[in-house]
């Protein structure tokens, strides 16, 4: 079944709202100054706990059981990321657009899912009615926006500074 979804995010908090046929039908809510975040999808209520130097892992825990039913291992060097089902199914999200506007989460056989986004707003068209990972490629782009935006902070000071000695 195909799904078509719009979502929009608000660039202050990195929170996103999810819509379908123009109703609202879903969140991310981001802690504040980590990578965390709850979500509910629909039924599904997830939350994304960080683990690891760089937030190099993630569990994702269904809210109802407490179960965690899949890990997120980031590959930051190749703007990448592994989700492993707790089924032992296997996903990759990657970065396809040359601005990084574009990603895709997919196993290559039957699950396809194709992001697209302009500023703070985007859409998702899907091949298949998986929750978890419709909201997971949302999260895992979030987590590159910040990790982008972190090194930006840390790497303008030192240049701004060495530019200045040199004047």
């Amino acid at each position: 079944m195909s799904k078509f979804i719009n979502w929009k995010s608000n660039w202050l908090n990195g929170n996103f709202q999810l819509f379908a046929d123009g109703v609202q039908k879903g969140m991310i809510s981001f802690s504040s100054w980590r990578s965390d975040a709850e979500s509910m999808f629909e039924d599904k209520n997830y939350q994304f706990a960080n683990d690891g130097f760089w937030k190099s892992r993630t569990k994702v825990i269904d809210r109802k059981t407490l179960e965690v039913i899949a890990i997120i291992n980031y590959d930051s060097w190749k703007s990448m990321a592994v989700i492993s089902l707790n089924t032992g199914e296997q996903y990759e999200w990657k970065s396809t657009g040359i601005w990084k506007s574009q990603w895709t989460v997919s196993n290559y056989k039957d699950e396809h899912i194709i992001y697209t986004s302009s500023s703070n707003s985007g859409t998702i068209s899907s091949n298949t009615d998986n929750k978890l990972l419709i909201i997971t490629g949302l999260f895992i782009k979030q987590v590159y926006n910040k990790r982008t935006a972190l090194m930006i902070a840390c790497i303008v000071p030192v240049i701004t500074t060495s530019t200045l000695r040199h004047h």
